[in-house]
């Protein structure tokens, strides 16, 4: 696996680990846990979650973890919010500011996850928006399906995955549009 799609999928897993501890696990020292099991409910049982040290927000169907991780041997810093549902679905955003190594590029991804031959990638599509470049597809292994927006925009790569257990498809489907058009980068105001 190259560097650059691991580092990715490192993060991706870090938010995913954090995501499944207890809202008051202690945090390893590379962690910094802002906020944890926020309920933000906006009337509609949607959250919205704006990063604390990050340049995003984003509404969740669930309450959420906002955190930062640190890399100590490169330094770099993912910032990421996300929450965890009682069947096992997992909501995340995550972003990935410049750092020592660029982020892989879009177009490795669908390849790199495809190269692996317990997963099924499909629905890929890349397209254009102002400025920013949108890489969608939906990763099946099995067992378990991710749906994954990756949105690169002046220099910073955000990713959005909603994971789930296969069994809860229909219920994942009814909220997955909702989740990636609710994605905002914060305004300097």
């Amino acid at each position: 696996m190259r560097p650059a799609i691991r580092y990715l999928l490192i993060h991706v897993v870090i938010a995913a680990s954090v995501l499944a501890r207890p809202a008051v696990a202690v945090a390893e020292p590379k962690l910094e846990m802002h906020r944890a099991g926020v309920s933000a409910d906006d009337g509609s049982g949607w959250h919205l979650a704006v990063s604390s040290k990050g340049s995003f927000s984003v509404r969740l169907p669930i309450p959420f973890n906002d955190f930062t991780t640190r890399d100590v041997q490169t330094g770099d810093t993912t910032h990421a919010v996300g929450g965890k549902s009682s069947e096992g679905i997992k909501f995340v955003a995550v972003e990935l500011p410049p750092g020592s190594k660029p982020p892989p590029d879009l177009a490795s991804i669908p390849k790199t996850l495809a190269a692996n031959p317990a997963n099924k990638v499909s629905d890929v599509g890349r397209r254009t928006s102002g400025d920013a470049e949108i890489l969608s597809l939906t990763l099946n292994d099995g067992s378990k399906t991710m749906y994954m927006r990756c949105i690169d925009a002046k220099g910073t790569r955000y990713t959005l995955t909603i994971e789930f257990p296969n069994a809860y498809r229909d219920l994942v489907a009814a909220n997955k549009d909702r989740f990636f058009e609710s994605f905002k980068l914060k305004t300097n105001s």
